[in-house]
């Protein structure tokens, strides 16, 4: 009786707990499951949203727009464009501690081959693109311009003999530190002064001598800089490296000590045999407590081949009229030069060139050399930018290892994305070859023109010569 007792009771409380969850207004929601599941669905594709913008496409457009991978904020442009030469990029080792706990959680969300792709550049997306093919665009070629004087402009329409001596006198006071259409004027006048000495020196040897170099416009620094002018470029011919090399090697500084350097050159001069002309590049008037006019008197008085012509540089109306009495008192011309161009097309020969000058004249135009060097400048860029593409590509490749050594993804999934590593880093070469070229034809018209506008000089030159009766 115990016994039947005993499963009476148990029966009854199995009943009655059945009816207890089945209690009045409360409903069992068969459709919870499926709910969860979308909730979760929803959660994953949020996750997601970040990755649709992203292009895995490697056009210029696409890099542009491509966001910097969010493991990548500590990579400094200089590291990344950092050349390694044939050898295979190697995983930063702070990068590699840290990428897998990011590769496991990409890994969780998703196993869309696609999706896992653009994870991959989200996260290690090199943040220079930008920059780098903005810096590729905006080349454009810097050849030395050739200097081809028009005598047919030299007032006076007297004609005169090549000088057999040139000096060229240039002001590096701190004035010229000032702008002209955006560049500082010292550039400027560096660039017309190379330009100048390249065709002078076909039939001249020169010389450069420059000033307000030394110390600084400051008073304590006044007698140093006065007293420093120097001769960086000794008279004899002229050589392109060396004579660049010297324009190169000074600074604007000091104050002007126009007097002293026209004393200079007369001291120069006087121990030359033939004809002198003194060339002055300056943008300001004497501020050494000198007398350049009197000075430009004695140089004539004590050297009577010899002239002092001055082109004045963006110069105010006190300065120029100090400028040109300057020019008077040498026997010489001043030229007015309000710009850039100005100042390139002022410094001008007053003679016809010689025939001998003309048949070296295609050296104006941009040789082997010049093109090396100037397509070295255009590949720079592009260069940089297959640097960071490769680099970039072997960092998906072996974060794809990583995820394949951790059994986050197949063995074909791996193959898949190393191939697709492999294949974008040779896109970014084929771009870098895009982009060169583009640069290298921009160079090569440039060339073009520029070699053109010399036989153009060549055959007015030729034509006067023949007009005036000048065999050589």
């Amino acid at each position: 009786m115990k016994r039947y007792s005993l499963l009476l009771l148990l029966i009854i409380s199995l009943v009655l707990s059945a009816c207890s969850s089945d209690e009045p207004g409360e409903e069992v929601d068969a459709e919870q499951p499926a709910k969860e599941v979308v909730k979760r669905e929803e959660t994953k594709q949020n996750k997601f949203d970040h990755l649709r913008n992203i292009s895995l496409g490697v056009t210029e457009d696409s890099l542009m727009a491509l966001e910097p991978g969010t493991m990548m904020g500590d990579l400094s442009y200089e590291t990344d464009i950092q050349d390694i030469g044939f050898n295979t990029p190697e995983l930063d080792p702070e990068l590699k501690n840290k990428l897998p706990e990011k590769l496991e959680e990409l890994a969780n969300e998703t196993n869309e081959l696609d999706t896992i792709k653009k994870g991959l550049v989200s996260l290690l997306a090199s943040p220079h693109y930008k920059e780098i093919i903005e810096n590729a665009n905006a080349y454009e070629p810097h050849f030395e311009e050739p200097f081809l004087p028009d005598p047919t402009k030299a007032e006076g329409g007297e004609e005169t003999k090549p000088a057999e001596k040139a000096i060229i006198l240039l002001d590096a006071s701190s004035s010229m530190l000032q702008l002209a259409d955006g560049r500082a004027k010292m550039e400027i006048a560096k660039d017309a002064v190379k330009s100048f000495a390249k065709t002078i020196g076909q039939s001249s040897e020169v010389s450069l001598v420059v000033y307000g170099h030394k110390g600084s416009d400051s008073d304590v620094d006044k007698e140093s800089s006065c007293s420093g002018i120097e001769e960086v470029y000794p008279m004899g011919k002229y050589e392109k490296e060396v004579f660049h090399g010297a324009v190169d090697s000074f600074e604007s500084k000091g104050w002007t000590p126009l007097a002293g350097a026209i004393q200079k050159a007369a001291e120069m001069s006087s121990g030359y045999d033939g004809n002198t002309t003194i060339y002055i590049v300056s943008d300001g008037a004497e501020t050494c407590d000198g007398d350049p006019v009197q000075a430009s008197k004695d140089l004539v008085a004590e050297n009577a081949e010899s002239t002092v012509n001055i082109i004045g540089f963006d110069v105010d109306g006190n300065t120029e009229n100090q400028l040109k009495a300057v020019a008077e008192a040498g026997n010489g011309e001043y030229f007015k030069a309000d710009n850039p161009e100005e100042l390139k097309n002022t410094i001008q020969y007053e003679w016809l060139p010689s025939t001998l000058d003309l048949a070296f004249a295609f050296t104006m135009a941009p040789d082997g050399w010049d093109m090396v060097a100037e397509y070295k400048v255009a590949e720079k860029y592009p260069l940089e930018l297959w640097t960071v593409g490769r680099k970039e590509a072997h960092r998906i490749i072996d974060a794809a290892a990583i995820m394949s050594e951790n059994g986050w993804i197949t063995d074909e999934q791996y193959s898949e994305l190393r191939d697709w590593g492999f294949e974008r880093s040779e896109a970014m070469k084929e771009l870098h070859y895009s982009m060169s070229k583009t640069n290298r034809e921009k160079a090569d018209t440039e060339s073009k023109e520029i070699r053109q506008r010399v036989d153009e000089w060549v055959q007015e030159m030729k034509e006067l010569k023949k007009e005036r009766g000048d065999t050589w």
